[in-house]
């Protein structure tokens, strides 16, 4: 049996109760955009109704591909106020996953390995202390640091309206300007740039490279 290392997200709707039907579709639209831009390989499925579990072949883009779970939900809110707003909590595990065969044929529901178990159990902590983001590896240096820095990841994200979220979800999954975002959003440039710019995700950039180098080095240098 082969072991080698990739991310697991495991996730749920928060108030799942106040969004209306149509979760799944988004979702599922969320995961075929990752698999189309960020990550190929990438296997999800959905599993009691409002929860979701990713494999991510490529675990340096975890944190990026949980930035656009995020975002791509909040875009997605019916309604401009606070209260329609759309997100989750999403837990990140990185390590060995066990594999008898192809990963494109895994089916997530049985799978078994480090990454699985530092996701799963993670998302169950996060419920009781009302935890958004967290961020699991077995590597005590690297995960200290991730439970720092998780907390003001998330107070960005939870800040983010469906505009916000939409310009920050188009620039993260397709890296196009601030022109071609306006173009696609029927709004200026002008418009688009101050969307992202009252995101903070030029501030919160800097630190998805960051993580994406961490994991680098540490598991394929």
């Amino acid at each position: 049996m082969k072991e080698e290392v990739y991310a697991v997200i495991t996730g749920d709707l928060v108030d799942s109760t106040i969004i209306s039907e149509g979760y799944t579709e988004v979702l599922e639209n969320l995961a075929e955009d990752i698999k189309n831009h960020v990550d190929d390989g990438f296997l999800f499925d959905i599993f009691r109704g409002d929860s979701f579990q990713g494999l991510i072949v490529q675990p340096a883009n975890a944190l990026k591909i949980t930035t656009l779970f995020r975002a791509g939900l909040r875009r997605n809110a019916v309604g401009k106020s606070v209260d329609s707003i759309w997100d989750a909590r999403i837990s990140i595990g990185i390590g060995n996953i066990k594999n008898n065969g192809k990963i494109s044929e895994m089916k997530l529901g049985s799978a078994v390995g480090e990454a699985f178990t530092r996701s799963g159990r993670a998302l169950d902590y996060m419920k009781t202390e009302e935890l958004q983001l967290t961020i699991h590896t077995g590597d005590q240096s690297l995960d200290n640091e991730f439970s720092a820095v998780c907390p003001l990841l998330n107070a960005i994200i939870g800040r983010w309206t469906t505009s916000q979220a939409e310009a920050v979800y188009l620039q993260l999954l397709e890296g196009i300007t601030q022109e071609e975002i306006g173009s696609r959003l029927g709004i200026s440039q002008r418009a688009s740039g101050k969307r992202l710019e009252s995101s903070n995700f030029d501030k919160m950039k800097k630190y998805l490279d960051r993580f994406s180098n961490l994991i680098q080095w540490k598991y394929f240098k």
